[in-house]
């Protein structure tokens, strides 16, 4: 049964998805704090709500245990050390590793200032072709 709360629906989406994405922590202390914040936590930019833009809010968080930080600017959450530097590349190529909580595997790369993502469900060999054709298409 849908809610009649619009309200309601969004806070239980917002924290499904949290969920879903590994984030751990007080989900109503963390949602509060997700609705009030209107400046990022470690840059100060207003922040906006939304898919798309360099001062959209995201959730800064731990990336090996899941405990969240911050409200953030998009700028600020790409460049924090813990994605930058992953521990737990088992693959053997340089920008992709295998995602135990997700059980996907990871291409992440910061190329001309734009970060590069991709996760894939199955192999590691569709990952690595995905790397191999933008290396192959950066030098042409």
């Amino acid at each position: 049964m849908p809610y009649k709360d619009p309200v309601k629906q969004y806070k239980c989406q917002k924290i499904s998805s949290w969920k879903k994405q590994g984030l751990k922590g007080d989900y109503e202390k963390i949602y509060e704090k997700y609705i009030n914040t209107t400046n990022c936590d470690l840059c100060n930019i207003e922040l906006i709500q939304g898919n798309k833009g360099r001062n959209k809010k995201c959730m800064e968080h731990n990336h090996n245990t899941g405990e969240f930080r911050n409200i953030v600017c998009h700028n600020c959450n790409i460049h924090k050390s813990d994605i930058k530097k992953r521990t737990d590349n088992t693959s053997g190529y340089k920008h992709i590793s295998y995602c135990n909580t997700k059980k996907k595997w990871v291409y992440e790369k910061v190329l001309n200032g734009k970060r590069i993502h991709f996760i894939r469900r199955k192999n590691k060999i569709d990952i690595l072709c995905i790397k191999f054709a933008g290396i192959i298409l950066n030098n042409t």
